[in-house]
């Protein structure tokens, strides 16, 4: 359990981790303690429910029960939260039945259970006159009442037998009490509306077909073929209208959103998307490495029901499931298969150099130019990965372009008497790096100047120093692994070529694979999988504790590993692994590799060879690809990039922002989804500390048992859809809805424990309708949501889906096949 910031209108979160069997109750820092039980009693009544569903290999039930619908048909299943709704009520029984509670309480309990009767559809709430009505919702509640029956309690069953009548039928004191309750959920009810009304972002709900109904999980296959035809059309109609534009002498001027994935749930309809279809559309695993239950909340952000792509809860989430959500997302406007860069045009506006991709997957030498109206949004994914050798920790340099860039600072420090030749380096240096130089004429060059190392560190402190001294380390590293991919082609990957299949899993037989988190394990597998006779061993210093909560790892260790029953194709060896080496294998007379290390238990010195190499040690942290450019063309011009953070006015983490300033202007531009939580290093400086900090507020919301992580696809899918609905907010005056910082806020820093050591005070029964001790900031509109019967747990239920989706496709567009859910 723990206590953390969450949107407004939400009391608590459940995790049910039916992998591993560890769940997790987060519970609104902003929740008076007094209303605590009662929440978690609502909580706990659906951890229990999704548990006992799962174990049996049930997919939930879609539709809850126990609503304030008037008819329900011949529906008589619950829900999980209706287990929750049913957790509350046996908690109020208990306490309205609890003689050592004061009178006062007891009856504020009873009169609770009373009007949440309203809200489950335990009574009708017509009049007795209006007889049709009447009769309806009284049917609809005795099956309620019969559905519910075994999980009432004894306590709960004796009330509602007292209370589940019209309100003509009650006596006068509970009348009396049903009746204030129902004034104030009205009065409630109408704000919420009128907050609804001018705050939320409606979302599309991918994934349907034409009827409202999931796509069958034998059709998502063809399903996301046909999708992706669909994307190519929709691509190809939108380059049309570009270049039709430009030919014509008129410049388009569009809102522009570069990178898509599962920050599509924020998706701009009326913004140009440039996307290059990337990790989910191109990784040839089995799925995301997540269950159906561990991504439950997809249905709320995403409006998506993960459930219907699998056969099985426990499952991982098809992979096909997940590109025709991608691809039904990006087509809600115009979209171009393609790579985009911001530059800066002649009179210092901003634009978008667009770069269709072809057939073959490259980019077009002919580029599209767009104007960028507004603050243009990057969401392009997962950061570049280390190479082996490069020095992590507080002097650390994680790469070639780090280091090119850190000598080159400080050449700049040191132009005039001190070193004279200071200029020209950094001239050189500056251009070979954008020139795509490699390592070793990089090294080369400034070897040539002998007294150059001592020059650089003269004068600096001890970390500093060292720092520079280690961008030499990361250049040595990343030439010998530049040599080794020279050597070995196709045989030394980086991680993300096999994730996203830009190899061959043939060309080897035995694979050493550095690293051992998440992309490590994925990578083996996929090796594993498409080569039936590869050997994978996995070299790391541990497995995170993430994995063991994962769907993926626990089922690969058991079908590849070394016990009873597997395959005996993957290892896994505990060693800390430098830089690449190499050497010449003299029986097949070509490069082979290796890995030196000392066993952990009988200290002795061993040496690992295979034949393939990748690694997946861990991200670097520049700036996304797309904005690189950008920040060549500002700082060549003498102008500033600062950056902030930004989070909506609840506190939640929804990206961040930089800002270019050149030549008397200042372009905006915001950084989301998994790229936002790779600080780029030259604008976020590693002694603040902040990366690290970002890291823990990460981890403390989506702690490792949940089997979940703040860069992954359903984490992102929320922090996307809470980002549009933050931007809109603000587009429509709100000043407090995007707040940018540069710093945590201080409601994620976790409190001094020793300030809770004091016994509780006696809780106090939560009133009919909850008023918050303190509302979250002065006057924040929202603030009340909670208040209005809306559910408590947050825990996303699959949404029952219009029967036709809301679309917005420009006329002309021909859909994929029929009942594909492109819409009537």
């Amino acid at each position: 359990m723990d206590a953390i910031p969450m949107e407004t209108g939400t009391l608590a979160y459940t995790v049910t981790n039916t992998t591993s069997g560890y769940y997790l109750l987060q519970i609104s820092d902003r929740l008076p303690s007094e209303h605590l039980s009662r929440v978690l009693a609502h909580e706990v009544g659906e951890l229990v429910a999704v548990r006992d569903r799962s174990s049996q290999g049930l997919a939930p039930v879609r539709e809850s029960l126990l609503t304030q619908e008037a008819d329900i048909g011949d529906r008589h299943e619950l829900s999980s939260q209706d287990h929750a709704r049913i957790g509350e009520l046996n908690w109020l029984a208990a306490r309205a039945a609890d003689v050592e509670l004061p009178e006062q309480q007891r009856a504020e309990s009873r009169s609770e259970l009373s009007a949440l009767l309203d809200q489950c559809g335990l009574r009708p709430v017509a009049a007795v006159a209006e007889a049709d009505a009447y009769d309806v919702e009284s049917k609809a509640a005795r099956a309620r009442l019969v559905a519910s029956k075994e999980s009432l309690s004894y306590d709960a069953k004796r009330l509602v037998r007292a209370l589940a009548h019209p309100i003509e039928h009650l006596s006068p004191a509970d009348a009396t009490a049903l009746q204030a309750s129902r004034d104030a959920a009205l009065r409630a009810d109408r704000q919420v509306d009128a907050f609804i009304g001018r705050r939320d972002v409606t979302m599309p709900l991918p994934g349907y077909d034409q009827n409202g109904l999931p796509l069958p999980r034998d059709e998502l296959e063809a399903s996301a073929a046909a999708w992706a035809d669909y994307r190519a059309q929709v691509s190809e109609r939108t380059v049309q209208t570009l270049e039709g534009q430009l030919a014509a002498g008129q410049f388009p001027l569009r809102q522009v959103v570069i990178g898509g994935g599962a920050s599509l749930t924020g998706r701009d309809s009326d913004a140009l998307l440039i996307d290059g279809v990337g990790r989910w559309h191109l990784d040839p695993g089995a799925g995301i490495v997540q269950s159906a239950d561990q991504d439950r909340d997809l249905a709320q952000w995403m409006g998506v029901d993960p459930y219907s792509a699998v056969q099985d809860p426990r499952n991982r989430i098809s992979i096909h499931a997940v590109r025709v959500w991608e691809d039904q997302l990006a087509t809600q406007g115009d979209m171009v298969n393609g790579h985009a860069r911001l530059r800066l045009g002649r009179n210092g506006e901003l634009l978008a150099e667009v770069r269709p991709l072809g057939d073959d997957g490259k980019e077009s030498a002919d580029p599209l130019w767009v104007a960028c109206d507004g603050t243009p949004s990057i969401a392009t994914g997962l950061t570049p990965e280390l190479v082996p050798g490069t020095p992590r920790g507080a002097s650390g340099v994680e790469s070639r372009g780090e280091a090119v860039r850190l000598i080159s600072d400080r050449l700049r420090e040191l132009e005039g008497p001190g070193l004279p030749e200071a200029g020209e380096i950094r001239a050189w240096l500056t251009q070979a790096e954008r020139g795509g130089a490699d390592a070793r004429t990089v090294l080369d060059a400034l070897n040539s100047f002998p007294s150059l190392r001592e020059s650089l560190t003269a004068g600096l402190g001890t970390v500093d120093a060292a720092r520079m001294g280690n961008c030499f380390t990361a250049l040595e590293s990343t030439q010998k692994w530049e040599s080794a991919r020279e050597a070995a082609p196709g045989r030394a990957l980086l991680g993300d070529e096999v994730a996203e299949s830009r190899f061959d899993p043939h060309a080897a037989k035995e694979w050493i694979v550095v690293g051992t988190g998440g992309t490590a394990v994925a990578n083996a597998e996929i090796i594993l999988i498409q080569n039936p006779d590869a050997h994978v061993t996995i070299v790391g210093t541990g497995t995170p504790p993430a994995l063991k909560h994962q769907v993926q790892f626990p089922e690969m260790e058991k079908k590849y590993g070394h016990e009873e029953g597997g395959e005996k194709r993957l290892t896994f060896v505990k060693a800390r692994v430098g830089a690449i080496e190499t050497y010449r294998d003299e029986q097949n007379d070509r490069t082979a590799f290796q890995v030196s290390y000392v066993d952990p238990e009988t200290k002795e010195a061993r040496v690992l060879q295979g034949d393939g190499y990748v690694t997946s040690l861990g991200r670097t942290n520049p700036l996304p690809p797309a904005l690189q450019v950008l920040a060549n063309e500002v700082r060549d011009r003498g102008g500033e990039i600062s950056g902030d953070l930004q989070f909506d006015r609840d506190d939640q983490y929804i990206g961040y922002g930089l800002t270019f300033a050149v030549d008397g202007h200042e372009h905006r531009v915001d950084v989301d989804g998994a790229a936002s939580w790779q600080l780029p290093r030259e604008i976020f400086a590693p002694e603040t500390g902040i990366q690290a900090e970002l890291n823990e507020m990460g981890l403390r919301g989506l702690p490792s048992e949940t089997g979940n992580a703040a860069p992954g696809f359903s984490p992102i899918a929320r922090q996307s859809a809470l980002r549009a609905r933050a931007v809109a907010a603000a587009a429509a005056g709100d000043e407090n809805a995007v707040r940018r910082t540069n710093e945590i806020p201080e409601r994620w820093r976790r409190p001094d424990q020793s300030q809770h050591m004091a016994a509780p005070a006696p809780a106090a029964p939560a009133p009919a309708t909850p008023k918050p001790a303190a509302a979250p900031t002065p006057r924040v509109p929202g603030a009340h949501l909670w208040q209005a019967g809306r559910p408590q747990g947050v825990t996303a239920r699959p949404p029952t889906a219009p029967a036709q989706q809301p679309q917005q496709q420009p006329p002309g567009y021909e859909p994929p096949t029929p009942n594909m859910g492109i819409g009537d």
